[in-house]
């Protein structure tokens, strides 16, 4: 079955399990902030350099910035971006965020024009399909059950080799506009017949919404402004879906439907300078960016 089919299908059963559910939405803020600080202390920090745990160390020094982020993006680099990481590299990768982002010196991320611009996701403690606004509509759709949804939505790309590459998000505060881009590879093949694919292709999935300040550090997304498009970049590969192309899926509609109308996601940037961003979404799941 060919990746692309995948994700709209799986839209669809979102949305169906959303109508099943019943979900009350209402809209929720995230108010809490982290209080700076900042010591003449050295922390050292035990760098994994393989997801085998062989490991360095990196020393940090508490108001090092540029430090702090390069332990951070050594923890990335030694577990593909969070998703091959030990609980160990977890925790460590959790404590070096929190220090980077008592160390952030933007008041207002929200309103900063260093928000602009094209941001590839680095390091992430969630599925990095979950940096997309669509998701962010479906974990406030299907609440507890949510979690369920992302691991099965993960199963069913990643089979055969198939899964996320590059995720791009791009965001323009001066039009009110957030866009994700996120590559994924379609591998086909038969289950318990051997583990390569029989052929495999990419392309992109991409979803946009409008995008609000929210309480100085948040970026709020109406639910029902979000739109998905289906881009298949290497059309030759399956020219008989060649009709995916481009398609667009009406996600904001559908989800509106259920949802109160005015309903919005928000994400929150706890970190944000001119090159690096982090930021969370509402259930504290971190997305950490850099430039691109």
């Amino acid at each position: 079955r060919h990746c692309f089919a995948r994700h709209a299908r799986a839209m669809a059963i979102a949305s169906n399990a959303m109508m099943r559910t019943g979900v009350s939405v209402t809209a929720s803020a995230l108010s809490h902030r982290r209080a700076r600080h900042s010591s003449a202390s050295t922390r050292r920090y035990a760098v994994a350099t393989s997801v085998d745990d062989v490991e360095t160390t990196a020393t940090v020094k508490d108001g090092d910035v540029e430090a702090t982020k390069m332990a951070l993006l050594s923890i990335a680099a030694a577990s593909a971006r969070g998703e091959g990481a030990t609980s160990s590299q977890k925790d460590e990768a959790r404590a070096i965020i929190d220090k980077l982002c008592a160390m952030n010196a933007v008041a207002e991320p929200a309103y900063s024009d260093m928000m602009d611009g094209d941001w590839e996701l680095v390091y992430t403690d969630t599925f990095p399909f979950r940096s997309s606004p669509f998701f962010w509509g479906v974990g406030k759709l299907l609440g507890d059950n949510a979690g369920f949804f992302y691991s099965a939505h993960e199963h069913q790309t990643s089979m055969f080799g198939g899964g996320c590459g590059k995720v791009v998000q791009t965001i323009d505060m001066n039009t009110g506009k957030i866009t994700s881009d996120v590559i994924v590879r379609a591998s086909i093949g038969v289950p318990l017949l051997g583990f390569s694919p029989l052929f495999s292709g990419f392309g992109s999935v991409i979803t946009s919404g409008e995008a609000n300040p929210f309480g100085g550090d948040s970026i709020a997304v109406p639910i029902s402004s979000l739109s998905t498009t289906v881009r298949q970049d290497d059309a030759s590969v399956l020219p008989a879906l060649n009709f995916l192309n481009g398609s667009t899926v009406p996600v904001g509609d559908i989800m509106g439907r259920i949802a109160d109308g005015s309903s919005e996601v928000l994400m929150t940037t706890k970190y944000l300078d001119k090159n690096f961003r982090v930021s969370t979404l509402e259930d504290d799941s971190v997305l950490v960016y850099r430039r691109v």
